[in-house]
């Protein structure tokens, strides 16, 4: 049996969209910008999973929840990157390389505001000597993540042997990262979007259809032609306008 040590009360001391499974176990799971079933990725043996969706916010929200938990030694990035944030890519090279002490950037990190601002440099280097991060960027299949868990938890290492570091953000740090989300949505929430709008779309379609019928003497071919043209034009620009 490997070595484990008491999780801290108020851990995770930082809110987040996330869900919890065993603190004791060594492995957290970031989806990026998929929305993964929680309780299968838990039941895999994962501590913790959720979607990550900034390059400065998202990562010091991963940093302070778990050097906060000595337990933790892995964490696999997995699902699709959040456009422009590219936030795996700046996890992966916080990593490697570090933060700049002086500019707080991210070393390399290729998002587009990868700061780390709110986070002590020294919480970064403990998350970097506490952790080993798993590139499976791209990577939605369950049974691959699950996989990957379980492999993790047969060479977990034991708890790191410090004790846990708490950095609290605070509530302004909850509110900048929303306001940064509109340089990119999840596939998740642009759907619902979409789907919304169609729905109007069609059903507006359908009293134009009937006003016409009443008032004009177009044939009804020629009328959703016409309508059936707008509607096509507006779906395919409407990810793009949605994403600005």
């Amino acid at each position: 049996m490997v070595e484990k040590k008491d999780v801290p009360p108020e851990w995770p001391p930082v809110s987040g969209e996330y869900a919890i499974g065993d603190p004791k176990n060594p492995v957290v799971v970031s989806s990026l910008g998929t929305y993964f079933d929680d309780k299968k990725v838990l039941g895999f043996g994962a501590s913790m999973v959720g979607p990550t969706k900034t390059e400065n916010i998202g990562l010091e929200k991963i940093i302070a929840n778990t050097i906060s938990n000595p337990n933790i030694r892995f964490l696999i990035l997995a699902g699709t990157e959040v456009p422009g944030h590219l936030t795996g890519n700046s996890m992966l090279a916080l990593a490697e390389y570090g933060v700049d002490p002086n500019s707080k950037k991210i070393i390399n990190a290729k998002g587009a505001i990868p700061f780390i601002e709110n986070a002590p440099i020294e919480a970064v280097e403990r998350f970097r000597e506490q952790v080993e991060v798993i590139d499976m960027i791209g990577t939605e299949d369950l049974s691959k993540i699950g996989a990957k868990i379980k492999e993790l938890m047969e060479r977990d290492p034991g708890a790191f042997p410090e004790d846990p570091i708490i950095i609290k953000l605070g509530a302004e740090t909850e509110e900048k990262e929303e306001a940064e989300l509109p340089l990119a949505m999840p596939t998740k929430p642009v759907m619902d979007t979409l789907n919304k709008a169609i729905e109007s779309i069609q059903y507006k379609s359908q009293l134009i259809v009937r006003d016409q019928k009443l008032t004009s003497g177009l044939s009804n071919n020629a009328i959703l032609g016409i309508l059936t043209g707008i509607i096509l034009a507006i779906i395919i620009s409407l990810p793009l306008i949605l994403l600005r």
